[in-house]
């Protein structure tokens, strides 16, 4: 029997290197596939909060626009005419221009949140992958030099 505690440790050996090869690939992408879920929901609450401040910003754009069309007819001054008509026309312009840009500063912020999500969750497989090819290259190496051993011993005469 102390013949084969040899082979029955590199057997061992072996099939524990595997198992740990094919675990830790599972647990990276485990990991990988939860952070992903995380980028992706990132990226939803980034387009939500862009939106959020928009309608924010496009509201008080009216309030003030309101107040200073109020302020100048109450002295009088024809506010739909001349310059000041422009001037409305302008502010309105920038404030829109505003809005635009908080929604497409969100809208690319989210898109980047979804590239790394792809990115993780393409990790993940990887690793997983990887990890099923460690164990295989880990069994076909064990198994290929347990033989070999094995030949020795067999040649040694130990198994008769």
């Amino acid at each position: 029997m102390a013949a084969y505690a040899p082979l029955i440790i590199k057997t061992i050996g072996v099939a524990v290197s595997v198992f740990g090869q094919v675990q830790q690939g599972k647990t990276a992408n485990v990991v990988a596939q939860r952070n992903a879920l995380i980028q992706s929901r990132n990226a939803t609450i980034a387009q939500q909060n862009a939106e959020f401040n928009a309608k924010l910003q496009e509201r008080e754009a009216r309030r003030r626009r309101s107040s200073q069309v109020a302020g100048l007819s109450a002295s009088g001054i024809d506010v739909y005419e001349g310059t000041n008509l422009i001037a409305l026309a302008e502010q309105e312009f920038v404030d829109d221009m505003n809005v635009q840009l908080t929604r497409r500063g969100g809208a690319i912020e989210a898109s980047n949140l979804q590239q790394q999500a792809a990115i993780t969750s393409a990790q993940g497989t990887a690793s997983q992958r990887a990890g099923y090819m460690g164990a295989g290259s880990s069994l076909l190496t064990g198994v290929g030099s347990t033989g070999v051993q094995y030949q020795k011993l067999k040649k040694q005469g130990v198994f008769e």
